[in-house]
C-alpha cells in the first residue's frame, strides 16, 4: 500500500470506500439490484462480497424485521467499515470466502452480489455456492461491470497507467469480466435457469478528475493493482492525463461520466 501523502484521502481504505466511493458509484446502483431481486418481507438474503454494506442495508429494509440478511466479505477492513454504520439487528456481517459460503444448503431465498464476481479467483465455484445456498426457486441478482472501454474515466486511468507500466499490468481488475457470453456461461454452468442479462448505464460523479484518482488510489488499492504503487509525482501526471481524457465529461458539478454494467437475474 502506498505511504500516506498528499495523494491519499484520510482514513482506512474501508472508510474511504464507504465515505466517497459508495455515494459516487455504488449507492447509485444498489436500489436497482434490490428491486430486480424481488425481495419481500420475511425473506432471508445473502449479499456476497458485501463490502461496506450498501446493498446489505437496503436488503434489510426490504425484508423488514421478520427477515434476515447476511453480508459476506473476505476483506476485514470493509467489514469493519460496514459494522461502523448503523444497521438493523436483522443484519449479520460474516467474514468469509465466496468460494466456501458458511451457510447450509437452501439457507436463503435470494442472493445478491454487486460488483464482486469478477474478483473471485474461481468464478464458477462462487456461482455454484450461490446456487447451493438458495432454496429451490430462489432468486439471484448480480451486477458485473462491462469492459473498461465502456467506463470513460476508468478507461482514461488505465491508459495513463499503461504508459508507465505497460497495458498488461495496467489492466483494472473490476472490469476484467465484461464479456456477456462468458458471464452467461458461468451462471448457467452454476445450475441457474431463467438467466437474463441486461445492460444498465448510470452516471458516476466525483468532484474532479484529481478527486476521482485520489479516491480510487486510497479507497480501492487492492482492487486496482499497480495504481496504488505509483508515487506522488506519477499520480500527479496520471491525474492530469485523466483530466484531459475526460474533459468531455466535466460539467459545473465536477466529473460526471457514464458507467455501464451487466445485471444478471436468474432462478435456482
Amino acid at each position: 500500500m502506498m505511504m500516506a501523502s498528499a495523494w491519499t484521502a484520510s482514513g482506512t481504505p474501508g472508510e474511504v470506500y464507504q465515505r466517497e466511493m459508495v455515494p459516487a458509484i455504488f449507492a447509485r446502483w444498489a436500489p436497482d439490484l434490490i428491486e430486480l431481486a424481488g425481495l419481500r418481507p420475511g425473506e432471508r438474503v445473502l449479499d456476497v462480497a458485501c463490502g461496506t454494506g450498501v446493498v446489505t442495508r437496503l436488503a434489510a429494509e426490504r425484508v423488514g424485521p421478520t427477515g434476515k440478511v447476511t453480508g459476506l466479505d473476505i476483506n476485514k477492513e470493509m467489514l469493519a467499515a460496514a459494522r461502523a454504520q448503523s444497521s438493523p439487528p436483522t443484519v449479520e456481517w460474516v467474514e468469509g470466502s465466496a468460494l466456501t459460503v458458511p451457510l447450509p444448503d437452501g439457507a436463503v431465498d435470494a442472493v445478491v452480489c454487486q460488483q464482486g464476481l469478477q474478483f473471485f479467483p474461481d468464478r464458477a465455484a462462487a456461482v455454484r455456492e450461490m446456487h447451493r445456498v438458495l432454496v429451490p426457486g430462489g432468486r439471484l441478482a448480480l451486477a458485473v461491470w462491462r469492459s473498461v472501454a465502456h467506463q470513460p474515466a476508468f478507461h482514461a486511468l488505465a491508459a495513463a497507467l499503461a504508459k508507465r507500466i505497460g497495458a498488461e499490468r495496467a489492466a483494472l481488475p473490476p472490469f476484467g469480466f465484461g464479456d456477456r457470453d462468458a458471464l452467461r456461461a458461468v451462471v448457467v454452468g452454476g445450475g441457474f435457469r431463467e438467466v437474463r442479462i441486461r445492460v444498465e448505464v448510470k452516471t458516476v460523479r466525483f468532484p474532479s478528475a484529481a478527486g476521482f484518482v485520489r479516491t480510487i488510489v486510497t479507497g480501492a488499492p487492492s482492487m486496482l493493482g499497480a495504481l496504488a504503487e505509483q508515487g506522488d509525482e506519477a499520480l500527479d501526471a496520471i491525474a492530469n492525463e485523466v483530466a484531459d481524457g475526460v474533459r468531455d465529461w466535466i460539467d459545473d458539478d465536477g466529473l460526471g461520466f457514464p458507467a455501464v454494467s451487466h445485471i444478471v437475474t436468474a432462478r435456482r
